[in-house]
């Protein structure tokens, strides 16, 4: 009966390591999209910056001027900065560097923003300059 009870918490620690380790490089992932398009931003490579936007919010981007996602962008003067805290939840993420908040959805191909230069307005949701 011991071994059984040892052989299962050992089990289960492996396991809930494996969700820490997996939790971890989702974060990592995560925080590696977010600096992409914070250092295109910073750069001034629209082109990047709109790479590392989810397809809806290219669409979107492309929309609300009425050019492409490159011209939009260029347009706009939105934050940028060294990535700071990272949060997951499931297949979301909201990642704060020195001067924005961008939040991310993790597609087929990786990580991708969804919505940036982000300011918290108290008990409403975030106001974003770029999707959201």
């Amino acid at each position: 009966m011991f071994r059984k009870t040892l052989a299962t918490a050992c089990g289960l620690a492996l396991l809930s390591g494996a969700a820490a380790c997996s939790a971890d490089q989702r974060e990592s992932a995560a925080s590696a999209a977010a600096s992409a398009f914070s250092d295109a931003i910073a750069s001034g490579d629209a082109a990047a910056a709109c790479a590392a936007l989810a397809p809806e919010t290219v669409e979107a981007v492309a929309a609300s001027e009425g050019e492409s996602c490159e011209a939009s962008l260029g347009a706009q003067e939105l934050p940028s900065g060294a990535v700071g805290e990272v949060q997951v939840w499931g297949d979301r993420a909201q990642v704060r560097t020195d001067e924005d908040v961008l939040f991310l959805v993790e597609l087929e191909d990786g990580w991708k923003v969804v919505a940036a230069g982000c300011e918290p307005q108290g008990d409403r949701p975030y106001l974003c300059e770029v999707g959201g």
